[in-house]
């Protein structure tokens, strides 16, 4: 006869309180054990919700546990079940009713205390332990709700309860209970009704509050099933062995943790491994005499089950030898005695290595969670048991190796060597990207591979391929960290929408192809409309690569301030690369966005628009200005011509293009062109094939109707704004938007704070100023006609360099002919000898009232009084339509990083090159090319006649 019963822990009054779901401290019932529930312990079968709740009221005594805190039974859910169901039928039953008014009396007590509710509990396979803190006299009744369950693992990064898992429908269960019958007739009854989830959203899922432990080693998920079979293993000892011998294994060694130390905190630590051992083997039965028959107990309904995984052989099976375990105590010395703590997973990898060079131990990655976890295996065992996790504790930024949830023992047979004696790879992927950031860093370039493998071996002592840094330096730059997926397209619509209602007057615009993929995107900030008028009127357009996976071209447009400084205007960014319909597209949005930009010239004079463009000669570019800005001046950069002279005549000739293009002297140009000539007669027809009129100053002389440039002859402001946006430039499209409107904003504050409450002439042009009038003194200035308005200015030579000449000026047209004075809107050093000597005028006046509004600091004040406002990308919505332009697929092999020469500058005076042939002895060529350069000369000799 196996039934026997239990003395009761604590006899309750009668018509005392009623504890929550049957407390088993505070009920006078005890429990009993029969062979019903015993005899399935010794096979794979369940452990049953009574064999937990034996084990729970036999475990702990009063003592362990405060007032205020209540266990329930691991089948409560079923006594909540029926209770709750009582309100439904006790409008229509009077001893329903009766009965329900009774229980609401006794849990009226729970309004006076803080209560902390303990309860496991089976259900749908899982096994489930909350911890419920209440107090129905505060606003928010449910202070803490922690749930444990066997099946979800606790400590997520989502931690959240799901509306549909059991937990939930437990803690759904206990609301209504708390609302039926202990808070009737207060508000707070209807507002828990009201939200059936309410402590749904309250509950956290979280790890065991007491970790189990065997031999004190800190255990995993794994071994909690492990655990729960030795229970069920001790439990049938305890209840089927009279006489506990030899032969038979020694309860106290299979309970080596008690089962409920693991998931309640009790207030003794020798509780939950001593005493209630003894408490559980005092009462064994020594004979059938302590056999009683087991009264009636009531109904606490179908008892609820819980899968247990058979890891280990059961009583009655053949017995297995279970494998050794060994310690590993070099790992324990170096990780365990002496807790480290690790910057970021680099250097967990580095301590790993150490360890594994030490040991003769490999380990490799069985699981890793980006740069915060990581989960290391034995690879040098079969079956091997050892764990190594390491990670962040919550809220804290060392990475820590972490002894609760690893296994510092080995066990298994050791794994045969490998085929041909090939060692493992080690493991260098993610210590490379740490090699490739110090070299950019250090470069400040892109980083080649040789570069990568140097800083590698240097810094963190890996020995890495030429492939894995290739393929490292490709990894940084396609999977960076700014680069986004694909669904930041979705969000770019909604930027561009939060853009226009936060900046007034602001045009953007965007297209997409007939598959909804993004093609084109730009915008202009409203505050260009009014900004650009306290500018210098020369526009500068240049266009740039993105870099991102989803490449593009970037469309830009810039000026300059009073105060030289560059000023974005606006950006595009499109799929296809420049050509002349992208250019159209982004200057028909400039147009629409700024109206200034095609108004009429203030003088006169001019036969052209207001602003003048300037630009690169890029082909596509031209033909879309020829068509949007047709009335508008359109220059070329000197700085390109030249780099185009030298790829076709060399840099001897190229070097002269930048003076030729910034003089006003004809004298000075001839002599140039005459060099020019000297060197290379290809040279000088090339130049003299750009028209004039668009690069050359002295053209400004001879045709007075052209709008001044101000000194600017090359791109240098759109080249400055590329290198400002050239971080954008790596990220996506929706980062490369927010990034460069974010650089507009933070230029413009930069240079308000720069030239705040300054006044008057800018100090650059200030200074130049002073030079000329400290340099003037010795001219002598003559009035052409009496009362006229033209003066002729004498320079007396001041040196070999500056022979003495003279100039023509006209103080009512403001100009002359050294040119400068019409062109930069600024008195020449002629136009200053007449203010000082024939008009005796001081400095501060001509500053004052002959300097052009484009030099005044009160011009830059305007310009600035506006700014842009922002979008975070935290506010934007997905539109679900938008998406990528479709990636262009790369060319089979290994992508070109080195870039293709350009033509020697040799190329078309070959006599004068240093290259001899040593086959042929002849200049301009080597040896490799000496065969297809004679058959070349054979079959057209005219062609290399370059000269």
């Amino acid at each position: 006869m196996l039934r026997r019963r239990t003395k009761p822990l604590i006899a309750a009054k009668p018509n005392g309180p009623l504890w929550i779901a049957e407390d088993l401290f505070r009920d006078d019932r005890a429990l009993l054990v029969d062979d019903d529930a015993v005899a399935p312990l010794s096979g794979d079968n369940h452990l049953s919700t009574a064999l937990v709740d034996y084990l729970l009221q036999r475990s702990l005594q009063p003592t362990d546990l405060q007032d205020t805190t209540l266990v329930g039974s691991a089948n409560s859910l079923h006594f909540f079940h029926q209770v709750n169901a009582k309100i439904a039928t006790a409008p229509s039953d009077p001893n329903v009713a009766k009965s329900v008014e009774n229980i609401r009396q006794r849990c009226s007590h729970y309004k006076d205390n803080k209560f902390e509710f303990l309860s496991p509990f089976c259900i749908d396979h899982h096994f489930v332990a909350v911890k419920i803190v209440f107090d129905l006299r505060s606003p928010d009744i449910f202070h803490e709700v922690s749930v444990y369950d066997s099946l979800i693992k606790g400590g997520r990064r989502n931690n959240s309860v799901h509306r549909n898992s059991p937990p939930a429908k437990y803690l759904r269960s206990f609301q209504q209970f708390i609302a039926n019958f202990c808070l009737f007739g207060n508000p707070k009854c209807e507002v828990l009704l009201a939200n059936p989830d309410h402590i749904v959203e309250k509950a956290a899922l979280t790890t065991l509050w007491r970790r189990l432990s065997t031999d004190r080693v800190p255990c995993n998920r794994t071994d909690l099933t492990v655990h729960i079979s030795k229970l069920r293993e001790s439990l049938h000892a305890v209840f089927t062995v009279t006489d506990i011998g030899s032969d038979v294994p020694n309860p106290r060694e299979l309970l080596s943790s008690l089962f409920l130390s693991s998931f309640f905190p009790l207030q003794s630590e020798k509780d939950c491994h001593d005493d209630v051992f003894l408490r559980l083997l005092q009462d064994l039965p020594n004979n059938d005499n302590d056999i009683d028959a087991a009264p009636d107990v009531p109904d606490k309904g179908p008892p609820i089950k819980l899968d247990v995984v058979p890891l280990h052989p059961r009583l009655g099976a053949d017995p297995q030898p279970e494998p050794t375990r060994h310690r590993d105590n070099y790992f324990t010395t170096q990780f365990i005695e002496v807790p480290k703590e690790f910057e970021d997973m680099s250097k967990v990898d580095l301590a790993i290595d150490d360890y594994e060079e030490s040991s003769g131990v490999r380990l490799v990655i069985a699981r890793s969670r980006g740069a915060g976890s990581r989960l290391y295996f034995c690879a040098s065992h079969t079956g091997c048991c050892f764990r190594a996790k390491f990670g962040r504790e919550r809220g804290t930024l060392p990475i820590i190796y972490k002894q609760e949830l690893s296994n510092p023992f080995h066990c298994g047979e050791p794994v045969p060597p490998k085929t041909n004696g090939r060692a493992p790879k080690k493991r260098v992927r993610d210590k490379l990207e740490e090699s490739v950031d110090h070299v950019i860093e250090v470069k400040n370039s892109t980083p080649v591979p040789k570069d990568v493998m140097k800083a590698a071996a240097n810094i963190q002592s890996v020995r890495a391929s030429y492939n894995q840094a290739y393929r490292a330096i490709g990894r940084a730059v396609e999977n960076g960290p700014r680069e986004k997926q694909q669904a930041s397209f979705g969000l770019i619509m909604s930027y561009l929408k939060h853009f226009q209602l936060r900046n007034e007057d602001s045009t953007v615009k965007a297209e997409s192809d007939a598959d909804q993929r993004l093609r084109r995107l730009g915008i202009c900030p409203g505050i260009m409309r009014r900004s650009l008028q306290h500018v210098r009127p020369v526009l500068s357009l240049d266009g740039a690569h993105l870099l991102s996976k989803w490449k593009g071209t970037l469309y830009i447009a810039s000026v300059q301030t009073a105060c030289s400084n560059i000023y974005p205007v606006s950006f595009a960014i499109m799929k296809d690369g420049e050509d002349a319909e992208g250019w159209k597209w982004f200057l028909e949005l400039l147009v629409e966005a700024i109206p200034l930009l095609k108004m009429q010239h203030p003088d006169n004079r001019c036969r052209f628009c207001y602003f003048t463009v300037i630009s690169d000669r890029q082909k596509g570019l031209i033909q879309a200005l020829q068509q949007v800005f047709p009335d508008n001046h359109h220059c070329f950069c000197s700085v390109h011509i030249a780099r185009n002279v030298e790829k076709e005549v060399g840099k001897k000739v190229a070097k002269h293009v930048h003076a030729l293009s910034a003089t006003f002297s004809k004298r000075e140009s001839d002599e140039l062109m005459a060099k020019i000539n000297a060197i290379s007669a290809r040279g000088k027809k090339y130049l003299e094939g750009i028209s004039a009129n668009q690069w050359r100053s002295t053209a400004w002389v001879d045709d007075p109707t052209l709008p001044p440039r101000f000194g600017i002859v090359t791109t240098n402001m759109s080249e400055s704004v590329n290198s400002m946006v050239g971080d954008a430039r790596d990220g996506s499209w929706l980062e490369c938007t927010n990034d460069i409107v974010r650089k507009m904003m933070n230029r413009i504050c930069s240079l308000r704070e720069e030239n705040y409450g300054r006044e008057g002439v800018v100090d650059k042009v200030a200074e130049i100023l002073e030079n000329r009038w400290k340099n003037c003194s010795n001219f002598q200035v003559r009035e052409v006609v009496k009362g006229g308005s033209q003066f002729d200015v004498f320079r007396p030579s001041r040196g070999a360099s500056l022979p003495e000449t003279n100039r023509l000026l006209d103080v009512r047209e403001q100009t002359c002919e050294c040119g400068k004075w019409q062109e930069h809107g600024v008195p020449c050093i002629d136009a200053v000898a007449y203010y000082r000597l024939f008009e005796t005028q001081t400095l501060q006046y001509i500053m004052d009232n002959h300097v052009s509004e484009h030099y005044k600091y009160e011009t830059v004040n305007e310009l600035l009084k506006e700014n842009i406002v922002p979008v975070s990308l935290d506010i934007l919505d997905q539109d679900g339509v938008t998406l990528p332009p479709n990636r262009t697929k790369r060319s089979s092999g290994r992508p070109r990083k080195k870039r293709i020469r350009k033509r020697s500058r040799f190329a078309h005076d070959p006599d004068k090159s240093p290259i001899v042939c040593s086959r042929c002895k002849k200049r301009g060529h080597n040896v490799k090319t000496c065969v297809a350069r004679e058959q070349l000369e054979k079959q057209h000799p005219a062609e290399l006649d370059l000269s």
